[in-house]
């Protein structure tokens, strides 16, 4: 791994463990055990560091799914779970709380592409999805705040797994036109 490299794991890490607010050259510096005249070889300022750092993470989550979505039997509700699994040491729900409050320009800037691409694709897998009468825009805004919320959930642990996804599984499938165990059975009789 190049040094460039390690700065940004060392930037995520630090958003992980301690939040946006808290990366600073000086604070990433001790996290790869550098100094700080190194970081700034790479990087000139906090805000290269972040965007890059913050940009790189986003995209890798994004290539992630869009691979998985190709061979998955329901890929909306693949999707849904990998939005509330996929970060298990928090980066995302960070990134989320500190564009919220808009703290930081480019996290907020950042945040807002990906937030963007999430509800277009989440749009998209819902087509043709919606019970009668559930206008689909609705139904995305709806799932999104609960996807939001169980992100940001004080409670969201790796142990509130099954938790969390039969949560999940309540708000969506009251959505559907056929529930998730429907698609599912009837992908597998299709193999």
């Amino acid at each position: 791994m190049s040094v460039r490299d390690e700065v940004k794991a060392a930037t995520i890490r630090v958003i992980a463990t301690e939040g946006v607010p808290a990366v600073t050259i000086r604070r990433v510096a001790r996290e790869v055990g550098r100094s700080t005249s190194a970081i700034t070889h790479y990087f000139s300022d906090r805000d290269q560091l972040l965007r890059e750092s913050v940009t790189e993470t986003l995209t890798e989550m994004q290539e992630q799914i869009e691979a998985t979505l190709l061979t998955a039997e329901d890929p909306l509700m693949t999707f849904l779970e990998w939005s509330i699994e996929a970060d298990p040491h928090g980066v995302w729900a960070a990134i989320v709380a500190a564009s919220r409050v808009g703290i930081v320009p480019e996290i907020t800037a950042r945040a807002s592409v990906f937030d963007q691409w999430w509800c277009d694709r989440l749009a998209n897998l819902l087509e043709g999805r919606c019970a009668e009468g559930v206008d689909p825009q609705e139904a995305a805004d709806a799932i999104g705040v609960g996807v939001e919320g169980l992100v940001l959930s004080v409670e969201a642990s790796s142990q509130d797994t099954a938790r969390r996804q039969q949560l999940l599984r309540l708000l969506v499938e009251s959505l559907l036109a056929t529930n998730v165990t429907d698609v599912r059975e009837a992908s597998m009789t299709r193999h």
